[in-house]
């Protein structure tokens, strides 16, 4: 079974090519293109009051691992690292929320659902969205902006060993 930092490295690698430095053309930075959303939930920012949260990253950094700005977050891949293992055991509890971890071993349009599948289709596009694609058996499929599917997320990174997020 691949490693947890196996999970890293290849979500990395399909996010932003492993590039710490990158900002997409929706706001979404480094290795693992995170939002403003992901970066208050790993502690990193806080938006501005009565701001929505839409990746103009107008609210501000609390200073967590030394990262005042957005462009302190870019150019510090330990941040980013550390800002992800943060937000994966966020999204866990997410899942674990709205039921999501009790399809873990289930099998759906021919794959099998695993803990570190259904973390990457939370990456992409929310627990939300997960649990909409498990409780349809598959049927309802949402897509991010660049037209990849939750369920391409939960395929492409089932079996990974992410048991040290899951708790």
């Amino acid at each position: 079974m691949k490693s947890l930092q196996n999970f890293l490295d290849d979500l990395g690698a399909r996010e932003s090519g492993k590039r710490y430095n990158i900002l997409n053309k929706y706001g979404y930075a480094g290795k693992y293109q995170m939002g403003e959303a992901a970066l208050i939930d790993s502690g990193y920012y806080k938006k501005g009051i009565s701001k929505p949260l839409n990746n103009d990253w107008s609210g501000c950094f609390t200073g967590k691992d030394g990262v005042k700005s957005i462009q302190d977050f870019l150019n510090n891949p330990q941040a980013q690292e550390n800002a992800q293992i943060i937000f994966k055991r966020r999204q866990w509890g997410y899942l674990k929320a709205v039921g999501a971890d009790k399809y873990v071993g289930k099998v759906i349009n021919g794959y099998m659902i695993t803990p570190s599948g259904l973390l990457a289709g939370a990456h992409l596009k929310g627990a939300g969205s997960v649990i909409k694609y498990l409780k349809s058996n598959g049927k309802l499929c949402e897509k991010d902006a660049f037209g990849t599917s939750v369920e391409s997320y939960i395929k492409k990174f089932a079996g990974y060993d992410v048991s040290e997020l899951c708790s």
